[in-house]
């Protein structure tokens, strides 16, 4: 605790340390879901939209499991948010994974590639100024669901993206 406070007065301190505040704003449903596969890959609906990140064989490493996956899935989701341009806003987002839900409700979780996940995309966030609502939804009412085991959408739906990934997940998916 004494760590925390510590580092929160030097912060507080520095006054090139800087955030805006805005209000975030109505909660908006802009039909964003993901979804993951250990067989395949992940899915990303956005609107009427998808997008697909096939899994590399070398994906699985310790500690890379199901949860990781579908918290990676809302990563990619954001960049996409990102590329689109949107901000200032307070958005709502499906997952059918409650450990993935309850991770980024808690801000952490015992695993560290979840960690590195969830701090990539609250830094993504921070930096739009993006509040997101992550809830529960069926895999059978999930749309990102099909998409994640290789069941394309219609192919003037497909959302091409110019994002980088991060290190991180380079090795870990193959460009479809």
């Amino acid at each position: 605790m004494l760590t925390d406070l510590t580092w929160w007065l030097e912060k507080l301190e520095d006054s090139t340390v800087t955030h805006t505040l805005r209000p975030r704003g109505p909660l908006q449903d802009l039909h964003l879901y993901v979804n993951a596969s250990t067989s395949w890959g992940i899915g990303i609906i956005i609107g009427d939209c998808w997008a697909s990140f096939k899994l590399s064989p070398t994906w699985k490493i310790a500690g890379r499991d199901i949860c990781w996956l579908e918290t990676v899935a809302i990563e990619l989701l954001i960049y996409f948010l990102e590329e689109m341009n949107l901000h200032d806003c307070h958005l709502l987002i499906h997952s059918d994974n409650q450990g993935t839900i309850g991770a980024f409700d808690k801000g952490c979780s015992p695993n560290s590639h979840l960690n590195l996940s969830i701090c990539r995309t609250y830094l993504t966030l921070s930096h739009l100024s993006i509040s997101p609502q992550i809830i529960y939804v069926e895999s059978i009412a999930n749309p990102a669901d099909p998409i994640s085991r290789r069941e394309q959408g219609d192919v003037d739906k497909y959302l091409p993206h110019d994002f980088k990934l991060p290190d991180e997940l380079i090795d870990s998916f193959i460009h479809v």
